[in-house]
């Protein structure tokens, strides 16, 4: 595609923190796009070093003195961003070269399309699994949606509210890489540094509030080598109570009727899913607190077959 002095532009907001043989190949990715009309602003979250950009107009750096975390990074470039569209990659990622046209070119082919969710593959040593992994997330999620394909193809549409439902109970990588109108993201709000599953807070947010369509190849480029921060430990146990976090926010602010119950049956099941998993590993206390969290938002049989489960296990009478 062609660009022109009426063709969008985009800014791309490229957080990073102590890694600069990772962000020099990210940079690069984004310089070699096949779609032209970009900026780029790069947020140093306080590198030590200081992170150094290349020496081309159409690059900016942002340095926070100290470290804010990766949504606050986001955020600050988002909020200097003068594109017409806002574009977001990781420091250890890539993007395809054609990731930026073929973006604007779903939008533009619908104008009241607010976002476009981006197809992921994954790349380096670790990568056979995660991309085994995220095939059978989104497999699972697409099956409980019924999107509409474009007439050119390769991207596919889905009714809010539908989406809104599925992405409660999961949100595959893919709705963690949007590309979205500038004036769009402004309405659906930031990302919110205390939720730890902030990128997934956002999609949810973005299907409640806005129009969003997926395009399927993978064009966002996921290393996986062991790098990320968020993956050097075992983090389960903070994931699940921001997970529950963002959704009880979702109760507390407005929603209709149909909204607030699905919210509702997906913190249900998500309390029920570690109370469940906690027994099977043997915390039989952890197991009985996730429990009542899920039978103080609706009580259920299976919560009461779940509770006889683990006081039996708990006195000896059952095991595994």
């Amino acid at each position: 595609m062609s660009t022109s002095t009426r063709s969008p532009s985009v800014t791309v907001v490229l957080p990073t923190h102590d890694r600069p043989r990772l962000l020099a190949e990210a940079i690069a990715s984004v310089r070699a796009q096949t779609w032209e009309n970009w900026d780029l602003i790069v947020v140093d979250d306080a590198s030590d070093p200081p992170a150094s950009i290349p020496d081309d107009p159409r690059c900016a750096l942002i340095r926070n003195v100290r470290s804010r975390g990766g949504a606050e990074a986001k955020n600050a470039g988002a909020f200097q961003a003068r594109g017409d569209v806002l574009a977001f990659l990781d420091d250890d990622d890539l993007y395809a070269p054609s990731y930026l046209q073929r973006a604007v070119a779903a939008l533009a082919e619908d104008p009241e399309l607010d976002v476009v969710f981006m197809g992921v593959s994954w790349f380096g040593e670790r990568s056979e699994a995660g991309q085994r992994a995220y095939e059978q997330a989104m497999g699972a999620l697409l099956s409980t949606l019924h999107p509409f394909s474009s007439p050119r193809g390769g991207v596919l549409a889905f009714e809010p509210a539908e989406l809104f439902r599925g992405l409660l109970r999961t949100v595959p990588m893919a709705f963690q890489r949007p590309v979205v109108r500038r004036s769009s993201f402004e309405r659906i709000g930031p990302y919110q540094a205390d939720i730890l599953l902030w990128d997934c807070d956002w999609a949810i947010r973005a299907a409640l509030q806005a129009r969003c369509a997926l395009v399927t190849d993978g064009l966002y480029m996921q290393r996986a080598s062991g790098q990320g921060f968020s993956s050097k430990s075992d983090r389960q146990r903070e994931h699940l109570r921001s997970n529950a976090l963002m959704k009880q926010r979702l109760l507390e602010g407005k929603l209709e009727a149909e909204g607030r119950a699905a919210v509702r049956d997906a913190l249900v099941e998500l309390w029920f899913g570690a109370a469940w998993s906690s027994s099977k590993g043997g915390d039989q206390a952890r197991a009985l607190e996730y429990l009542w969290n899920s039978a103080r938002i609706r009580l259920e049989l299976g919560q009461l077959r779940l509770l006889a489960r683990i006081l039996a296990r708990a006195i000896g009478l059952v095991r595994g």
